[in-house]
């Protein structure tokens, strides 16, 4: 019923361990999306009923190297992206794409620490750096293509603390950025991604938890359930012009509309706390 693209990354293996678990019969592909013909022609091999498609480059070690690889990313998060759009609207596919809700950014009408967060129809405002700047360009072409569910993912944290996850890039840094910010939960937001793709559901949504959180309190949770004696500060507004290339993005996403259809999902706060609770059972039962 599903193929995953994408299957070996991090999303993408995320994504077979909840199909696995959720009992879906599911395939994985390796198939450049950037290659149409290659994709086509696995679509018309496999024939599946729902597309999740988690390719995608985010850069190594951060977004900053998509300054300096600027085809590359055109060529998997633009090309790459519009041809798994295409290759399945044309085949009466329903596609699911991971996308990014990194494309806002704290301003008058959002005030941080105000609790109203950039709705799904919100034009982006937050366009700094060539990644997010292709994110939105990605998002242009989206109202003509009725198959898709295009999902805004944002600072991903997930309870086997990934390496690529925030948990499991924040530990290997001394200092910090600690801005409120949106998060999504893997273990919470991938079950509700699989349930909307068998519903069929298509447009934008904000696939992130209710409320924000900061790194702080990501590694105070760290701290707290996994390692005791792990130490940190946070960084000044002087050091952060000198370690980063551009500014980097907070925002709070609003999640009324994901809400509506599953009203159950955990405020970030609450979520956090169980994500550790579940990564101390991970290493006690290892």
């Amino acid at each position: 019923d599903f193929l995953v693209l994408g299957a070996t990354g991090y999303f993408g293996s995320h994504f077979t361990k909840w199909l696995t678990h959720g009992n879906k019969n599911f395939r994985s592909s390796s198939v450049r999306i950037d290659d149409k013909a290659a994709l086509s022609s696995e679509l018309d091999r496999l024939k599946p009923k729902f597309v999740i498609c988690a390719a995608g480059i985010a850069g190594k070690p951060n977004i900053d190297w998509c300054e300096s690889h600027k085809q590359e990313t055109i060529q998997i998060n633009v090309v790459g992206a519009l041809n798994v759009f295409d290759a399945c609207f044309s085949r009466g596919i329903n596609c699911t794409y991971l996308g990014s809700g990194i494309i806002y950014q704290y301003d008058s009408s959002h005030p941080l620490g105000s609790g109203i967060g950039f709705k799904e129809e919100d034009t982006p405002n937050f366009d700094i750096n060539f990644y997010v700047k292709m994110r939105i360009a990605l998002e242009q072409y989206l109202p003509y293509y009725s198959n898709v569910l295009y999902c805004r993912v944002m600072y991903p944290i997930s309870d086997d603390l990934f390496p690529t996850s925030i948990p499991g890039r924040l530990i290997n840094y001394k200092k910090i950025i600690d801005t409120p910010l949106s998060y999504t939960v893997i273990d919470d937001i991938w079950p509700i991604i699989i349930d909307m793709t068998e519903k069929r559901l298509t447009g934008t949504f904000n696939t992130v938890n209710p409320g924000v959180a900061t790194n702080n309190d990501v590694l105070n949770h760290y701290k707290k359930y996994i390692k005791p004696d792990h130490e940190w500060i946070l960084l000044t507004e002087e050091e952060k012009k000198e370690y980063f290339k551009f500014p980097r993005q907070a925002c709070e996403l609003d999640v009324t509309k994901l809400l509506s259809h599953y009203p159950n999902l955990d405020h970030i706060s609450v979520s956090l706390e169980k994500v550790f609770q579940r990564a101390k059972e991970r290493l006690v039962s290892s």
